[in-house]
């Protein structure tokens, strides 16, 4: 229920009329709605005046004209479910309960109630009382942007007078409010009451207002006084009220307390652990390998934060190229196809070169070799990178294996240089649980309390930490210093043509610069720049000893045309989707066959939480 609006009157033989208007957003069909009226004093009664209908618009203004719905006689089975089959209202008197019948179907629309409760305001000896809960409990949806105005029966002449002659109290949510004006009325604002809530009021006024009271009326509670009584209860409900209101504004707040030490702490983590160390090395150009000693495989990760890449294994390739160890070469051969055709195919294949693959040491190339040689290639010394694809789509898990084995032993290698500090990675898991924490809780503790107010400060609280957290790992002191290079080797290949110099003519030096180029992300620019500044290094002349189907160096980083004219990609880029298809080829296959399938005091103010004897009831819709 989106708008709620009541005005009331308490008139001087102690009856009180209303008339409510609410607003209903209907989603889906709908044919009635309900009121029930609950704990209506002993001697009051119901009775409905008029019901009336009209459509909104989506500001809530009325569209076209009111319908009036006439009155039918109630019916027992009407509920539980049905109606008359026709726009209508009707009373079912035992159980105080007015039903709305109409056929609406996606659509707001605006339903007036024209009420009265005989006896509904009560008479004592001291005072009269309105103890009324105009938004009662038992609405099974939530009510919004809710206005009530209570109109007393003020004699002509007699002055309002706040907290003397008449006192008024609020009950239901915290955020609700109450005036008492100058004209003998008393307006209750409430944001919203959800379902299960209620919003109250109860006013007190002279009796002597009452002028038209009945004899059974007047003589009911002739005897017995009302006004310390409520004084009373009010007072209690006020404190307990304002007691649970300091409560919340002190939880706000040690939020906010909490919320700022977090930032402040995660501040200090990031200056303590996760600054960058200043590097010793400060120039901004690096012509040189970064260093001789850190395998291209390792530099990739510090380069990356120590993020696992296939790009790894394909530097890693590239540079067991270079050294020799293994040998690139372009062919043809012929693929099976079904129905007995075969197709000529065009690809790169690596054979590995005994006199230097035997030799090497380094335990990333040798997992390597033994991955693509030993495995894939069953003991062969030579595979068509088509047959790297083909091993992954027959031998899914072992291949995922075979790569996680060796992206291990990169990361080995990688810790065995204390490139990373561990004390940041830790804090950063502290930082990073945290801002989970944090997030989870001010959603958690605004969707139990329905107070959003901690969420203000906690949200951005969480992302502050997440952020922060991020940056928290950082490089040792030699790490880097060899980033500070990696980072100047970089310069140097992205603005080697624009320098005033010449650069390496060395077909083995670019050989091994290049490794590094790929690793940077910059081995295309950086072998366009060379075919402009540098064409000798790519002489077709270059490779003509090795006889036909020798592939130069350069075809690693650039394309080249095959037998028959076409543009084969460079070999690199092959390489690099090759292995990364067929791991995710691999992935998908693991997880098909594991089953893993894809599939919301009277003088007015601030509310209190006690009251609750009001009559009132709620309703509901269906």
């Amino acid at each position: 229920m989106t708008k709620v609006d009541i005005t009331a009157q308490a008139e001087t033989d102690g009856s009180l009329h209303a008339v409510e208007q609410r607003t209903f957003d209907f989603n889906g069909d709908f044919t009635a709605v309900w009121w029930t009226f609950e704990g209506l004093p002993s001697n009051a009664e119901l009775k409905v005046n008029s019901v009336r209908m009209a459509r909104v618009d989506g500001d809530g203004n009325v569209v076209g004209e009111w319908e009036t719905l006439p009155g039918v006689p109630f019916v027992l089975d009407w509920r539980d479910a049905g109606g008359p089959g026709t726009d209508a209202y009707s009373v079912d008197a035992p159980k105080n309960t007015v039903y709305a019948f109409f056929d609406v179907s996606d659509e707001k629309a605006v339903i007036e109630l024209d009420y009265t409760v005989v006896n509904g305001v009560q008479a004592y000896k001291d005072v009269a009382e309105v103890n009324w809960k105009y938004v009662g409990d038992q609405w099974e949806e939530s009510s919004a942007d809710i206005t009530m105005t209570l109109a007393l029966p003020v004699p002509q002449g007699v002055a309002v007078e706040p907290g003397e002659n008449v006192r008024a109290w609020g009950h239901g949510p915290l955020d609700g409010s109450l005036a008492i004006n100058s004209d003998g009325s008393v307006t209750y604002t409430v944001p919203k009451v959800n379902a299960g809530q209620y919003a109250e009021a109860r006013v007190l006024f002279p009796v002597a207002w009452l002028t038209n009271l009945s004899p059974d009326a007047a003589k009911l509670h002739a005897d017995e006084a009302r006004l310390d009584k409520v004084l009373a209860e009010e007072e209690d409900w006020a404190d307990q009220a304002n007691h649970n209101r300091m409560q919340s504004l002190a939880f706000v707040i040690g939020c906010g307390v909490l919320c700022v030490l977090l930032i402040a702490w995660a501040l200090w983590s990031y200056f303590r652990y996760g600054k960058e160390h200043a590097p010793s090395f400060t120039d901004e150009y690096w012509r040189d390998v970064p260093d001789p000693r850190v395998h291209p495989a390792v530099i990739g990760r510090l380069w990356r934060w120590d993020r696992e890449s296939q790009d790894d294994f394909t530097a890693t390739l590239m540079h067991l190229s270079h050294s020799g160890a293994i040998r690139i070469d372009r062919g043809t051969y012929q693929d099976q196809k079904s129905f007995g055709r075969t197709e000529t195919v065009e690809d790169y294949y690596l054979t590995r070169v005994p006199a230097v693959a035997d030799a090497v040491e380094n335990p990333i190339d040798r997992q390597a070799l033994d991955l693509l040689f030993g495995t894939i290639a069953a003991g062969g010394d030579s595979l068509w990178f088509g047959t790297i694809q083909q091993y992954g789509k027959d031998h899914p898990e072992k291949f995922l294996d075979a790569m996680k084995t060796w992206q291990g032993i990169v990361s080995a290698e990688t810790n065995r240089w204390d490139f990373f500090e561990v004390k940041g990675k830790r804090y950063q898991g502290y930082l990073v649980t945290l801002a989970i924490l944090v997030g989870v809780a001010g959603l958690g503790v605004g969707l139990l309390t329905d107070n959003f107010i901690p969420l203000i400060f906690m949200l951005p609280t969480a992302i502050a930490l997440g952020v922060i957290g991020n940056y928290l790992p950082r490089r040792s002191v030699e790490g880097n210093n060899l980033v500070a290079k990696c980072k100047a080797l970089r310069n140097w290949l992205r603005d080697f043509s624009s320098l005033d110099e010449r650069p390496p003519t060395d077909v083995k030096v670019w050989g091994e610069f290049m490794v590094y180029a790929y690793v940077f992300g910059i081995a295309k620019q950086v072998m366009s720049e060379l075919q402009t500044h540098v064409p000798e290094l790519f002489e077709p002349a270059a490779g003509t000893a090795y006889g036909y189907g020798y592939v130069p160096w350069w075809f690693w980083y650039a394309p080249t045309h095959g037998a028959g004219g076409a543009v084969m990609p460079a070999a690199g880029d092959l390489l690099h989707t090759a292995v990364s298809n067929t791991v995710s080829t691999a992935q998908a296959a693991i997880s098909g066959a594991s089953g893993n399938f894809s599939s919301g005091g009277g003088f007015g103010g601030g509310f209190s939480g006690g009251g609750g004897g009001g009559f009132g009831g709620g309703g509901g819709a269906r």
